[in-house]
């Protein structure tokens, strides 16, 4: 959770990824704090990787209305595809707050297969594609659109004679 909620929201959508005993705590305690200000609504999907939870979650969005604060709460993988899929069905970026709480796995997009896998795998690593079994240098630049960081070639910086 950053700085508090919103306390100018109409509603709350709290939405809790996985079985990670610290997304529960983190989503009760939202829950908690937002039910004394605005109806709150609690999700609990097992994971964004799910199409049913995926569907689940965009039945709760296009639910929502203005004035709604989107409260999404697990691991890393989860989190921003969760943030990215929000922002895909219309949820303003003022509208999204989240908390990490693991960082076991990363959504990568890799730039040859062009599919987003969860890896272990950390930024500046390096990892095997689950989709093209090529070996990837995990890059820094993250894209909020797509919910991944930007994976290619590990190879591909060395010059060939």
């Amino acid at each position: 959770m950053n700085a508090g909620l919103d306390l100018a929201a109409a509603s709350y959508l709290v939405v809790a990824i996985g079985s990670d005993p610290l997304t529960a705590e983190v989503a009760q305690s939202w829950i908690a704090e937002a039910e004394s200000v605005a109806p709150t609504t609690l999700v609990v999907l097992d994971s964004m990787a799910a199409q049913p939870d995926r569907e689940v979650l965009a039945d709760m969005l296009v639910r929502a209305r203005v004035g709604v604060r989107v409260l999404i709460a697990g691991g890393r993988y989860d989190v921003l595809q969760a943030l990215a899929f929000a922002r895909e069905h219309g949820t303003l970026a003022y509208e999204l707050d989240s908390r990490v709480t693991h960082e076991r796995d990363l959504p990568v997009y890799c730039a040859h297969c062009r599919g987003t896998h969860r890896v272990a795998a950390t930024p500046g690593g390096e990892v095997a594609c689950p989709g093209c079994r090529r070996q990837l240098e995990v890059h820094e630049h993250h894209s909020a659109v797509l919910g991944s960081y930007l994976a290619s070639a590990a190879q591909a910086r060395e010059l060939t004679s």
